[in-house]
């Protein structure tokens, strides 16, 4: 017989949640049946698939270990082949500030240990604060997302309660960007439209497409160029890189939504510079925290030798 004890991690969810990821090659028929027969118990008692589980339940196995083992799917990980800052952390999240041209996710086989998520996963398993046979359904994630080539900050949520809470209450989580744009913007603006993306993953602007609410405030500015900060309302693909486009702004160096004939730069000019933790939100860890990215002054610096070649 073979019995897992819950912990903080996995607990607060029903049976038939952890049974789909502990055992996350079985079909949900099988998984009911053997809860009915009695092949599955929590605490030593027949349970019902939707009991919430709590720490320091008991989950037993009437069921041969190769039985079991053939239902799971084993989670691999990878040594980092890369070194990320972490530029803060506490118990509940961790925050790394990604250089251009690495991946926030794995895309392929080629990509496994050269992302921020390896390297999160790699760096907790280190230091013993993730262990991966002891959190059998939990693994540490992030909760917001950048693309390869936009330098800036990313979130990963260390256990399980910040990232339950962190994910339900996005609306209190602002988002700031910086970028150099092209043209002269010397006033708020307030961008709203549908975007939509193609089979290509280009994304344009269209009425059939998800509601996007962006806001531009300039920084500085001449009649070539302006460094522009950037408030995300909603999150959609793309959303800045198209939106800026649509209004004939596109970010310098952006090789899918720029000028490709004045672009200067081979990578985009673009940087997710600071998070704001609302003082509303439900993680005492977090309330009015904020954060900036080392990169920030990597932009300005930028904009200001622009300034001065004009």
């Amino acid at each position: 017989m073979k019995k897992i004890i819950i912990d903080i991690n996995d607990s607060e969810q029903s049976l038939i949640k952890f049974l789909n990821k502990y055992l996350n090659k079985a079909p949900n028929s099988l998984l009911y049946k053997w809860i009915r027969t009695k092949k599955i118990k929590v605490n030593k008692k027949r349970s019902e698939p939707s009991l919430i589980l709590h720490k320091g339940d008991v989950i037993n196995f009437y069921i041969y270990d190769e039985e079991l083992e053939k239902w799971q799917e084993s989670t691999k990980n990878f040594k980092s082949k890369i070194d990320i800052d972490i530029v803060y952390e506490n118990d509940d999240i961790i925050v790394f500030d990604k250089p251009q041209n690495v991946l926030v996710h794995a895309a392929s086989k080629e990509d496994y240990g050269k992302n921020v998520v390896d390297f999160m996963i790699d760096t907790l398993i280190a230091r013993k604060e993730y262990i991966p046979r002891l959190e059998k359904t939990f693994r540490p994630a992030l909760i917001n997302r950048i693309d390869r080539n936009t330098m800036g900050l990313v979130v990963g949520a260390k256990n399980r309660n910040a990232l339950l809470k962190l994910n339900e209450q996005k609306d209190l989580i602002h988002k700031y960007y910086l970028a150099i744009v092209e043209g002269k913007i010397d006033k708020k603006i307030k961008i709203e439209n549908k975007l939509v993306k193609d089979d290509n993953n280009f994304v344009k602007v269209d009425d059939e497409g998800k509601e996007s609410i962006t806001i531009i405030n300039p920084i500085k500015y001449n009649d070539k160029y302006s460094l522009v900060e950037i408030e995300l309302i909603t999150g959609r693909t793309h959303q800045i890189r198209a939106s800026l486009k649509d209004i004939g702004h596109p970010i310098i160096g952006d090789r899918r939504y720029g000028n490709l004939k004045s672009n200067l730069y081979k990578d985009q000019q673009l940087v997710a510079y600071k998070i704001e933790f609302n003082k509303k939100i439900n993680l005492e860890s977090i309330k009015g925290l904020v954060i900036e990215s080392r990169y920030k002054q990597k932009i300005e610096n930028l904009f200001n030798r622009l300034q001065e070649d004009i």
